[in-house]
């Protein structure tokens, strides 16, 4: 059974050289480090000793200034609401004929029933193309007939869902406005679920499931969200095979009927097309999708992490351990939320220039990568550290990650930092909204988490506003080196050696086990087989 500690980790020196492994700490403490000169590491030449041409100056390559922020020039976008309550968003450009359609609804993962539909969202987002029923002059197809279309015009549809909502897409050149929006409607408004198909569906959910058990970082993830979450929130519940089969049509019908209504919904149109021409459009094509009273979400809590907790997932034919570290982070909609991650790009949010990368790789040797986020979602999501490393070395890197955590805490980012991450995201964000796509794709986000279209057009600039407070505010009241979930998945023996001496108290699991840790815990209190 998993306990819950009070941490934890103690060093009372470090070295900076990666092959010489840390000793255990022998007293129960905080994890820290010290570091240390390398004395065998070459002294920088003297600038007497440097060529003549480094002196000059004048002669290297200079660097361009970083992009300064500034508002989002956005299109002309239009936006109403047709009469049954659907919301819509047109963000128009004429100088490509494409048109891209995408109707968000707002239901997901966090409207599930645990007990009874858990794995329902994704099932019926991937039932959406296998086939339409009939109605009001329409013919019925079968999921061949729908690939068909859309594949005659070159053009995609598809349907995913996600914790927070599901989308149904339709993209196609501008000519074709009329097969995307008939096709796009008929899913969404008479989608057959046939029986036929629900086999291959539950396969491929079943398959995805396995595939997890080969991926050491998606099953860091899964464990790390089961224990950070708790199994009162939906992102802490961990699907199974046996949720998938208990999946039938009754409880799809029952879950579109209840969460896919026009008042529940956001459609964003992009690409080339007339805002007035489109309005008939819109209103035949969804006009008949009949609104209705739609459940409140309930409001729901994290788990709390009183104290770190440390898990290792034995997967002996590992030969690297992944390691995915971490706590509560905050919601999108969070006033701290643009100091937060402005923050995190100096400590692990870039790439190769972050504290972390520098300290854990460059430095240390110990991993090709090591990367740091907070995300961006709907409620309090999680601060997560993620790395691999050999797993001889997963204490030492564990180590020095949690010190560049306690630096960062307790000194905060430097102007020269946050500035190198003001131009970064001045550059990259118009950069990822370039397209019409793009646009809708960002307003969409923020509309979701009650952002509105104003955080889109002002995004570089609220990034620009985080002084050197803000950072140091954000950094001191979120990060908690003190208390993390550690989650291991690597060969267990190697990494138990390195935390048994620790006095850190941990649990190790097989692969294989259930990823809930109430399950464990309930099979651990079965009586034994005689």
């Amino acid at each position: 059974m998993k306990r819950l500690v009070s941490l934890a980790l103690m060093m009372t020196s470090l070295a900076a050289c990666a092959s010489h492994a840390p000793k255990p700490p022998g007293s129960v403490a905080s994890i820290d480090v010290q570091y240390e000169d390398n004395p065998t590491s070459p002294k920088p030449k003297a600038a007497a000793d440097e060529p003549a041409f480094w002196k000059n100056k004048k002669d290297l390559i200079q660097a361009p200034p970083p992009p300064q922020a500034a508002a989002l020039a956005l299109p002309n976008i239009t936006r109403w609401k047709l009469k049954n309550g659907l919301d819509v968003i047109v963000v128009p450009r004429e100088d490509l004929p494409v048109v891209s359609f995408s109707v968000a609804i707002k239901a997901g993962g966090y409207d599930e029933d645990k007990a009874q539909s858990l794995g329902v969202a994704d099932f019926t987002a991937a039932m959406l193309r296998k086939g339409t029923l009939a109605g009001k002059g329409k013919k019925a197809r079968s999921a061949d007939d729908i690939s068909a279309a859309i594949d005659f015009v070159g053009g995609g549809l598809d349907a995913s869902a996600s914790l927070e909502s599901t989308t149904a897409g339709c993209s196609v050149l501008a000519k074709d406005t009329g097969l995307c929006l008939d096709l796009l409607s008929d899913i969404l408004l008479r989608p057959a679920f046939p029986e036929s198909e629900l086999g291959e569906v539950r396969d491929e959910m079943l398959a995805a499931l396995a595939q997890r058990y080969d991926n050491p970082r998606e099953l860091a993830g899964e464990h790390f969200d089961n224990l950070l979450f708790g199994e009162k929130n939906p992102r802490g519940w961990a699907l199974t095979p046996e949720d998938v089969q208990k999946i039938t049509r009754d409880k799809l019908l029952t879950y579109w009927k209840t969460y896919y209504r026009p008042n529940n919904a956001l459609l964003t149109v992009a690409g080339d097309v007339d805002p007035a021409k489109l309005r008939p459009l819109l209103e035949k094509a969804f006009g008949g999708w009949a609104k209705a009273d739609v459940p409140a979400r309930p409001a729901f809590k994290m788990a709390a992490l009183k104290a770190t907790r440390v898990l290792i997932v034995d997967k002996p034919d590992l030969t690297q351990s992944t390691i995915l570290l971490g706590h509560r982070g905050l919601r999108h909609a969070d006033p701290l939320w643009f100091a937060a991650t402005l923050m995190n790009y100096v400590l692990g949010g870039s790439d190769f220039s972050s504290r972390l990368m520098t300290e854990v790789r460059s430095k240390r040797g110990l991993t090709y990568g090591v990367g740091s986020s907070y995300g961006a979602s709907l409620y309090d999501g999680a601060f997560e550290v993620s790395a691999s490393t050999k797993n001889e070395s997963v204490w030492e890197a564990l180590v020095a990650i949690v010190g560049e955590v306690r630096k960062m805490k307790n000194d905060g980012p430097t102007a020269a930092e946050l500035a190198k991450g003001k131009g970064y995201y001045a550059g990259s964000y118009p950069f990822n909204l370039q397209t019409p796509a793009g646009v809708a794709a960002g307003i969409v986000e923020a509309e979701l988490h009650g952002l509105g279209i104003d955080y889109v057009r002002d995004f570089t600039l609220r990034m620009a506003a985080v002084d050197e407070a803000h950072a140091k505010e954000a950094a001191l009241t979120l990060l908690d080196p003190d208390t993390v979930l550690v989650v291991i998945v690597g060969n267990g023996d190697a990494v138990e050696k390195q935390i048994a001496p620790t006095g850190l108290r941990w649990e190790r699991i097989n692969f294989k086990d259930p990823i809930s840790h109430a399950a464990r815990a309930a099979l651990k209190k079965q009586p034994a087989s005689p």
